[in-house]
């Protein structure tokens, strides 16, 4: 069966969920169908109610799967949402990694490449771009940043795995400075915890749409502890945030 015609079959409505009766899907394409209708209905859940008051009567509902389906899938509530955070980061960090390499095109045609200023370009596009992802998906900033923290230590876990692909990146500016030993050795991971504290601050307080606000404040973390004050300041200043 051609891919639009199972498509088309699976999302009538485009509701996600598979047409009621006898529809000729395979099995395969059946069970991978309810469970991404159940991480979403995870991720919307949680983003709603908190992790804790999330019920596994919740999910199921909003997915529209027995509770025999649910369990065919998932140990239990913790083991959903590990799937459904991993689907979170996943989004965020492709939004990153899509920021990072735009960044990097534009700063070919103004800076001499591996240079300080070509890395402070593209540190700024990466962030730049998972502020604003998060700004505009609310629930994507409420279960990736605030209800993962609190969900037990699968799903911190989950988010050190996530966003230590970025360490390298990061401390690639080392390559940059005269006397690169002096540098502390975990200073990648103290700049992303910087900047988790930050978001973590404004969305658990509502004011995801003000992420975008704290670039500058997120330049300097990101800018200073290779390169310096005065050219942590000067990159925060060279910052502009959209009206």
């Amino acid at each position: 069966m051609p891919q639009e015609q199972v498509q088309e079959e699976q999302d009538p409505f485009g509701s996600g969920k598979l047409p009621s009766g006898r529809h000729g899907l395979p099995r395969d394409v059946v069970v991978r169908s309810q469970r991404e209708r159940m991480v979403e209905a995870m991720i919307g859940v949680v983003a709603e109610k908190g992790y804790t008051e999330a019920t596994v009567a919740d999910i199921i509902s909003t997915a529209g799967v027995s509770r025999a389906t649910f369990y065919e899938q998932f140990a239990d509530k913790e083991d959903c949402f590990i799937a459904a955070y991993g689907t979170v980061m996943e989004r965020m960090l492709t939004f990153v990694a899509d920021g990072f390499a735009q960044a990097a095109y534009l700063a070919q045609c103004r800076y001499r490449q591996g240079s300080s200023d070509d890395w402070v370009v593209q540190v700024r596009g990466g962030i730049g771009a998972l502020l604003t992802y998060l700004a505009e998906n609310p629930v994507a900033a409420r279960v990736g940043i605030v209800e993962g923290f609190g969900a037990g230590p699968r799903a911190r876990d989950r988010y050190q795995q996530a966003v230590s692909s970025f360490f390298p990146f990061l401390d690639s500016a080392r390559n940059m400075v005269d006397e690169p030993d002096r540098i502390p050795t975990q200073v990648a991971r103290v700049i992303v915890g910087g900047v988790s504290a930050l978001m973590f601050n404004e969305a658990s307080n509502g004011r995801a749409a003000d992420l975008p606000k704290m670039l500058p404040d997120m330049m300097y973390l990101a800018v200073t502890p290779y390169f310096g004050h005065d050219r942590g300041i000067e990159a925060m200043e060279e910052t502009k945030v959209a009206a």
